[in-house]
């Protein structure tokens, strides 16, 4: 379950047990903020809250303001100047629409009860929210914008993670990527029995490593799908890599692995012809491998953050995800 289907279903639980609750969500995120546009969370007339719009003291004067439209009180936008208003070092200004929740639980359930692709509007004077399906020109993933006085964001499970591989790597990093709200998708040939027992992270599990096979399973693959290659076998990741990565319509394709092995894989795919002329080297290019940021992992358990860090990365830069690596301390 994603943050934001966390908060609403939470919100909803309150509602239907008698309690008063507002949404607060943030419209407005200028120079260095906590949080940023879309950010959620729902507070309920005695004070219990989920989700954060940041923490520290421009939360407590949300939760503060919050808390009155839980209890009957007109919606209000919180406008505050970090530094200035509330002396915070960040250094920058946040809006935040508190909007009542009661109204609204038409959206909330149909935000929470369904996965199909849809678009949440927030008006930011505090009007109920509503939903509508997708068109044309509307906002990315993880990318609300403001338009004529609304806030419009991409809902739905639309992020799928399909991984190839259902070994120490996968079980670790499945759970993350279900917390973060991608749909997850397990691949696997069985041999060792890992697909025995479907994993709760996991909405699917086929039980095979041929990609067209998985490819058709899943009703064809698309720019918001993320495939993983992390199997127990460097033949079966070769000749899933083989079949994959011509497959330029995909968002994200990862292989993990040493540098030595992905230097390898190039060469052979070379002397295949995989990799001919400027096509041939971006789709290499875009391939991230040895996958997941560069932190230093090792162990299964840090190798699965760190893909699941370099996921939010795509995720949070557009698409966009550059190398990095720890800055060292300054000599003293």
């Amino acid at each position: 379950m994603s943050p934001r289907t966390h908060v609403f279903a939470q919100a909803l639980r309150a509602l239907d047990a008698g309690r008063g609750v507002a949404i607060a969500s943030v419209i407005g995120a200028h120079g260095s903020t906590p949080r940023h546009l879309g950010a959620r969370m729902a507070v309920a007339s005695d004070g219990e809250q989920w989700g954060t719009v940041g923490g520290g003291r421009i939360e407590q004067l949300v939760v503060l303001a919050a808390r009155e439209v839980a209890g009957g009180a007109a919606p209000r936008v919180v406008r505050q100047h970090l530094v200035r208003d509330l002396a915070m070092c960040c250094g920058g200004s946040m809006e935040v629409v508190l909007t009542p929740a009661g109204p609204s639980r038409a959206t909330l359930v149909a935000v929470t009860s369904s996965l199909a692709p849809q678009v949440l509007l927030t008006p930011i004077e505090g009007e109920p929210l509503s939903v509508r399906p997708p068109r044309p020109g509307d906002p990315q993933p993880h990318q609300p914008e403001l338009r004529d006085g609304v806030m419009l964001e991409r809902v739905g499970a639309t992020e799928r993670a399909i991984v190839f591989g259902l070994g120490h790597v996968a079980r670790n990093l499945g759970p993350l990527l279900a917390n973060l709200g991608f749909t997850v998708i397990a691949c696997d040939d069985g041999e060792t029995g890992a697909t025995g027992e479907r994993p709760a992270w996991a909405t699917e599990v086929h039980e095979t490593f041929d990609a067209a096979e998985v490819e058709r399973l899943v009703q064809g693959f698309g720019p918001e799908d993320h495939v993983l290659i992390v199997t127990r076998d460097h033949a079966i990741d070769q000749r899933l890599l083989e079949a994959l990565i011509a497959h330029d319509e995909l968002g994200y394709l990862g292989m993990i692995g040493s540098r030595g092995k992905v230097g390898r894989f190039r060469k052979r795919l070379e002397a295949r012809g995989l990799l001919d002329g400027e096509l041939g080297a971006a789709r290499w290019a875009r391939l991230r491998a040895p996958i997941g940021l560069d932190l230093g992992a090792e162990t299964p358990e840090e190798i699965a953050i760190a893909i699941a860090a370099e996921l939010v990365a795509r995720r949070r830069s557009a698409g966009r995800v550059g190398d990095w690596t720890p800055r060292r301390p300054e000599p003293a």
